[in-house]
């Protein structure tokens, strides 16, 4: 059976004319008519269009002892600019490109990691210095403190991208970030402690004691309380 007989059963087997197949070729329908009186053999390009549109093998089309079709490829409805199901199923998977090999689940936890701490140290480190050089003002604090709340923001908006750790990755981010965002809210209480009672004047150490004693006692309870947490998440999974 020569290709021209083929492409005719097929073509009337599909329900399509020789007007319609010529335009999913983007061909004429004389080379379309051409080519079912084997007046004309189409171009390798057609050939696998064709094979597409039929869901029939190439090797089907143009040799003629192949009778019978080697596979069905595609339904004969498939649009020709689309891959068969089956060809992309034995295509090997390709690899992600460079800027995106981060974008798993472990790349999400660990950049969400990088870039929130970064906040958070950026703000506590505005914070302080302004405080410092800055007349001791709550504005500065106010803005380092609402860096550090962007950090913290932009940490849970990634968290749904870390797919079955990201309870665990939130346990063990809070357990570490309070040690950065701690020291400003409670810079604010004891000022305003030191000033209504006046423990501060005339004795900074005793402010300074207190203040850091204070830091140091919630921070290390807070962590103690959320690695613990993690701990009993861990061991339920």
């Amino acid at each position: 059976m020569k290709i021209g007989e083929k492409l005719q059963q097929l073509r009337k087997k599909s329900g399509l004319t020789q007007e319609q197949l010529a335009a999913r070729l983007t061909v004429s329908r004389q080379a379309v008519s051409k080519w079912e009186l084997d007046d004309a053999v189409p171009d390798t390009e057609n050939v696998v269009q064709l094979s597409r549109i039929f869901g029939v093998s190439c090797d089907y089309l143009l040799r003629e002892e192949v009778e019978e079709p080697d596979a069905v490829l595609v339904p004969a409805v498939q649009d020709p600019q689309y891959p068969a199901p089956s060809q992309a199923m034995q295509d090997p998977p390709q690899p992600a490109p460079p800027g995106e090999a981060h974008l798993d689940e472990e790349g999400w936890t660990h950049n969400a990691f990088v870039l929130s701490m970064g906040l958070c140290a950026l703000g506590l480190a505005v914070g302080l210095m302004s405080y410092r050089f800055g007349g001791h003002t709550v504005r500065p604090l106010a803005v380092g403190f609402m860096i550090q709340l962007l950090g913290v923001a932009l940490f849970e908006l990634a968290t749904p991208r870390m797919g079955d750790c990201r309870r665990t990755a939130r346990l063990s981010f809070y357990a570490i970030v309070c040690w950065l965002v701690f020291p400003i809210p409670q810079i604010l209480a004891f000022n305003w402690i030191f000033e209504h009672w006046g423990w501060w004047r005339g004795r900074p150490l005793r402010a300074l004691t207190c203040y850091f004693a204070a830091y140091l006692l919630s921070s290390a309870a807070v962590t103690a309380v959320l690695l613990f947490m993690r701990r009993r998440v861990r061991g339920k999974t």
